[in-house]
């Protein structure tokens, strides 16, 4: 789940961005914070990714919180919209544009815990996906049903739990970008990402997945992929 803090006061993106991390460290929930101190700032990372949760201040220069959610909302109605203000004079704008909620400034801990949950109730985890092009459309493929990706050229072949697959022009890095640096993925060989749900055991310098297929484990890599594997089922268990 990725996260972003709009707000031109730098004292007010950091304590909002810390409250957020150690409740999804107490969650147990995976969040990427990403701050900007403007909208145009924010509206310009909206080319490379997407947000899930977006915390907005409404008072900011240049451009406030209000037009930039105008603009937010023309490119999608799926991001959770938080408002951010020190007055309730735009409750009505605010939820014209399907805001999911309103803070009040100084905020608490209690009070973002209190709206996380609500999101989060709100949001099945297993929901994230990317989008790929299959035949001149595009497509969502679920993380969750991603076994593996490799490299192949320029491209990336994402192997997917029903034996099918589709190409992507992607790096490996730009595809855990897109993922949000989910903690299921780990590069275990240059161009070889798995997914820590389906591997079924490591073997030498191979790593077997459930579905049968076998993937080779750089040297350099295996030491720091047991680490990885270890700490992932120790925090699923």
């Amino acid at each position: 789940m990725r996260v972003a803090v709009i707000d031109d006061e730098s004292i007010f993106r950091m304590q909002l961005k810390m409250m957020v991390e150690k409740l999804s460290i107490a969650k147990g929930v995976q969040i990427i914070v990403d701050e900007f101190p403007g909208g145009r700032e924010f509206l310009d990372s909206l080319s490379e990714k997407r947000y899930d949760i977006v915390f907005m201040d409404i008072y900011m220069p240049d451009m406030d919180g209000i037009e930039t959610a105008k603009t937010l909302r023309k490119r999608t109605e799926r991001t959770f919209l938080v408002f951010l203000t020190a007055s309730d004079g735009h409750y009505p704008d605010a939820f014209s544009l399907h805001a999911f909620d309103y803070v009040t400034k100084p905020f608490t801990k209690e009070r973002i815990n209190q709206v996380l949950t609500e999101i989060l109730e709100h949001t099945p985890l297993d929901t994230a996906f990317i989008k790929v092009s299959n035949a001149g459309k595009d497509e969502r493929v679920k993380l969750k049903d991603i076994v593996a990706v490799t490299t192949d050229g320029h491209y990336l072949e994402i192997n997917k739990n029903d034996k099918t697959m589709r190409r992507i022009r992607l790096t490996s890095g730009e595809f855990l970008e897109l993922t949000g640096s989910d903690k299921r993925f780990s590069i275990i060989n240059r161009g070889i990402i798995v997914n820590m749900d389906y591997l079924d055991r490591i073997e030498g310098l191979n790593a077997y997945m459930i579905d049968g297929n076998a993937y080779p484990v750089s040297t350099r890599k295996l030491q720091e992929l047991k680490k990885h594997v270890e700490e992932y089922k120790y925090n699923n268990q």
